[in-house]
């Protein structure tokens, strides 16, 4: 009995109940075959409410967390190192790598300054803060600036020491440059040599890797059930504290979720060409993981996996998608850090001019290069911006909570930011794939629609004959059905390569001169990385003729 007796009753009664939950998941995905993104949605319902029942004493969850967000960062060093070199290996353009690299640095970080100047547009006129009485901590603010680091510190953090310690402390900047050099060399060298070797050897790897990818993504329903739960009881056990604070608790989600949902959609719409809802409605179990985790190197997977799902090209999911996670990022490195500032500004009485006030931006902006996509950045960040214009830091310890909260928010804005613009960037570059957004606009990305690749001739009709082809980068055989072409199709006609990606549940049939990958009605539902994972991104895709 006394071992019995150091049970915690409500412990047990917490994981019953989350497993029951479990298995409710279980049923509506394969029986209901429950949409990917709606699931994720009601996960993280039923982690709230399962909070909510237990009035937030749902610690003993913490350890399934952890074991998920450990799985996936654990994936996420090699997944952007040999994601990278496969790419650029497989484009073999250095102009179009610097094409790619520019942009995708410049949306960034543009989506950064969208983010400072509507909150220092909203909060300014508001006089959020006034009146408010801070709390002077200098022990506490000690270890904020302790955080920081000098510019020339930050810039030489960019850079590579030891690719060992930067795969292993997931530094994703000197990962993305060692990588990058060395795809830049194998390209080099295989103009004067065979590197085809190399080639395959990543670019096989990579399809294991994304199937390990695949295998912890899979679980991502059940484990925003276990972070929806902790994170709510978290943010519940600090209400009495905030009630002061309420103003910029507020306003911090209400502009975070304007900048992740109203400014993106404003970009993907006029300047991606994507509808807005069709993207969100494929992305949003990488926002929601991303609300729950507060951490945006944890949800990279999930986001350059989703990417696919409505036709962003691999090299640029694989490219834009990573250097997200530590450039631009405007919920951490924009919304919060101005509004820390102004709540501050306020708060003291400080008369800030409007030249002042164009200082605090430029420095917003210079502070979000080399954020780090992990829980509590944004705190960091503003620290940092707080040392650089002369605030008193110790004035930002009474808002740790405030922050703690509204980096759920904030880290659905980053990713939101992130998925964006390697969507800006791969439409520019002409690295989108319509067919697979035509599918998704259907509302048939959960079954795996595919890529379009048109003929130059008409179609002729003729009987389909079975062939064996693989599964390309993930690496699984599938059985599909091909259309062979018959003579009056003509030599222009783009063949299907022997390593076309196709997946199970698929066929190639040609038609209306377009041979197009369609799913079949049974097809697993979960979501598939198209073009990220495998299915050719460079695939030509055109209307009929």
């Amino acid at each position: 009995m006394g071992a019995l007796s150091n049970i915690d009753p409500t412990a047990v009664a917490v994981w019953a109940s989350a497993v029951v939950l479990f298995a409710l998941i279980a049923v509506l995905r394969a029986v209901f075959k429950l949409n990917f993104s709606l699931l994720t949605v009601l996960a993280l319902g039923l982690g709230i409410a399962l909070s909510l029942v237990f009035d937030g004493q749902v610690d003993s969850l913490n350890l399934l967390g952890n074991i998920y967000i450990n799985l996936i960062t654990a994936l996420v060093a090699p997944l952007i190192f040999v994601s990278i070199i496969s790419s650029i290996t497989y484009v073999g353009s250095l102009k179009k790598l610097r094409s790619i690299g520019l942009r995708s640095v410049g949306w960034l970080l543009l989506t950064n300054l969208i983010a400072i100047v509507m909150t220092l547009g909203v909060a300014i006129p508001l006089h959020i803060g006034s009146g408010v009485k801070l709390v002077d901590d200098e022990s506490t603010a000690g270890f904020l600036t302790s955080q920081t680091a000098p510019l020339d510190q930050v810039i030489l953090n960019f850079f590579p020491k030891n690719i060992v310690g930067d795969l292993s402390g997931n530094r994703v900047v000197p990962i993305i440059i060692t990588a990058t050099v060395l795809a830049i060399a194998i390209v080099s060298v295989g103009r004067q040599k065979d590197v085809s070797v190399v080639k395959r050897f990543f670019e096989q790897t990579k399809g294991v890797i994304y199937k390990a990818v695949g295998y912890v993504v899979e679980l991502t329903p059940y484990a925003v059930v276990v972070l929806g739960a902790t994170s709510t009881a978290a943010t519940t056990s600090k209400a009495d504290a905030l009630l002061a604070l309420l103003s910029i608790l507020v306003l911090g989600f209400v502009l975070n979720i304007i900048q992740a949902f109203v400014v993106n959609g404003l970009l993907l719409k006029f300047v991606a060409h994507v509808p807005p809802l069709t993207f969100f409605k494929a992305v949003l179990p990488a926002q929601t993981t991303a609300f729950a985790t507060q951490s945006s190197v944890a949800t990279l997977p999930l986001s350059i996996r989703q990417l696919g799902t409505v036709g962003v090209g691999a090299d640029v999911a694989n490219f834009t998608t990573p250097i997200g996670t530590t450039i631009g990022m405007p919920g951490c490195a924009g919304v919060w850090p101005m509004l820390s500032a102004v709540f501050t500004i306020n708060a003291l009485g400080l008369g800030y001019s409007p030249v002042s006030y164009v200082a605090l931006a430029v420095i917003g902006l210079l502070s979000s290069i080399g954020t780090a996509g992990v829980p509590g950045t944004a705190i960091v960040t503003a620290t940092t911006v707080f040392t650089a214009v002369g605030l008193p830091v110790q004035l930002l310890v009474p808002l740790v909570p405030v922050s703690n909260i509204v980096g759920m928010p904030s880290t659905m804005a980053n990713v939101s930011a992130a998925v964006t613009c390697a969507a800006i960037v791969s439409r520019q570059t002409g690295e989108f794939d319509e067919g697979v957004l035509d599918s998704a606009r259907a509302g048939r990305h959960r079954h795996r629609a595919g890529v379009v690749v048109s003929p130059a001739g008409g179609a002729v009709a003729a009987p389909v004959v079975p062939v064996a082809a693989p599964l390309g980068a993930v690496g699984v055989a599938a059985s599909v059905v091909a259309s062979p072409v018959a003579a009056g199709v003509g030599a222009a006609h783009k063949p299907v390569q022997p390593g076309f990606a196709v997946t199970p549940g698929l066929s190639l049939t040609l038609h209306q001169s377009m041979l197009r990958v369609q799913a079949d009605d049974d097809a697993d539902d979960a979501p598939v990385p198209v073009g990220a994972c495998g299915i050719s991104a460079h695939a030509a895709t055109a209307k009929a003729a």
